[in-house]
C-alpha cells in the first residue's frame, strides 16, 4: 500500500485513443517561455486534460485556474489523439527527475508517441533585442531539422524535467528534440513564447493562432518602453541635481 502510494506514475483521467502523437513539453525555465507556450497551445487548441503525474518529488501544491483546482503536472490531448501536451508548473526535486522522466517515457511508449519536443529557453540578462529559434537534436533528426532552415544551437545544457526527458529519450532510442530561444532570466518573456509557437507551426503545421500573444508582446514592449523613459528622466533629474549641488558648493 505504501509503495503504491509513493510510486511515480501517470494517472489517466480518461481513456483516449492516440494516433502516433507528437508530444510537446513545457516546464519552468527562464522567461517562462516553455510553460507559457504550452499553456497558450492548450487554450488556443482547446485541448482536454487526459492525465496527471503523481510523484512524491513534486511539491504538495495545487493550482487554481479557471475556477478549477488542478494538479501542477498535467497532460493534455486533442480529440484526434495526434497531439499531446505536457506541462509542470512547479520545479521538481533533482532526485525525482529520473523517476519522473522514466514514468513519462513508459506512458509515451504505450500511446505510440512518434516524437518528443521540449520547449525551453536560453537565459539572458534583461529583455533580448530579438528572439531567434534554435534546435537541439541527435543525429537521427539533425540533418532533417537543418533542411528546415533553422539554426542548431552551438552548445546547450538543458536541465530540469525537459533535460531529463531528452536524456531518457536517448536511452530508449525515442526521437527527442528541443526548440530553444533567448529569454529574459528576470521577467516573463511572452516574445520568447511567441517565437517557439511560430516555430512549432512551421515545423508541424499546428495552425495555432498567435494574434492574442502578439498583442501581449506589443503591450509588454509598450510598458517596458514607458518604464525606460521614466528611468531616463529620473537619471537626468538626478544628474541635474548633482550639477546644481556642485555649483552651490563652488559658490559657498
Amino acid at each position: 500500500m505504501a509503495d503504491h502510494l509513493f510510486e511515480t506514475r501517470v494517472v489517466e483521467l480518461q481513456k483516449n485513443r492516440y494516433s502516433s502523437p507528437i508530444v510537446i513539453g513545457g516546464f519552468v525555465g527562464a522567461g517562462l517561455a516553455g510553460l507559457v507556450s504550452v499553456s497558450y497551445i492548450i487554450e488556443q487548441l482547446g485541448l482536454t486534460q487526459v492525465a496527471s503525474v503523481r510523484c512524491q518529488h513534486i511539491p504538495p501544491v495545487v493550482v487554481f485556474i479557471g475556477k478549477k483546482l488542478r494538479n501542477p503536472f498535467r497532460i493534455y490531448s486533442d480529440k484526434a489523439g495526434k497531439l499531446v501536451v505536457v506541462l509542470c508548473e512547479v520545479p521538481i526535486n533533482v532526485e525525482g527527475l529520473y523517476e519522473t522522466s522514466s514514468a513519462l517515457l513508459d506512458w509515451f511508449e504505450r500511446i505510440g508517441a512518434r516524437e518528443v519536443v521540449v520547449l525551453d529557453s536560453i537565459p539572458v540578462s534583461g529583455i533580448p533585442e530579438s528572439h531567434e529559434a534554435y534546435f537541439v537534436a541527435d543525429e537521427t533528426r539533425f540533418e532533417e531539422m537543418n533542411k528546415t532552415g533553422m539554426k542548431s544551437a552551438n552548445s546547450a545544457m538543458i536541465s530540469g524535467v525537459g533535460g531529463s526527458l531528452l536524456s531518457e529519450c536517448l536511452n530508449r532510442r525515442t526521437t527527442g528534440i528541443s526548440l530553444l530561444t533567448e529569454a529574459s532570466s528576470e521577467l516573463p518573456d511572452p516574445a520568447a513564447a511567441l517565437t517557439l509557437i511560430k516555430t512549432l507551426n512551421q515545423l508541424y503545421g499546428l495552425g495555432i493562432q498567435t494574434k492574442e500573444l502578439e498583442e501581449n508582446v506589443e503591450q509588454l514592449n509598450e510598458q517596458l518602453n514607458a518604464l525606460g523613459e521614466q528611468y531616463r528622466k529620473l537619471q537626468e533629474e538626478a544628474s541635474q541635481g548633482k550639477e546644481k549641488g556642485k555649483q552651490l558648493t563652488a559658490y559657498g
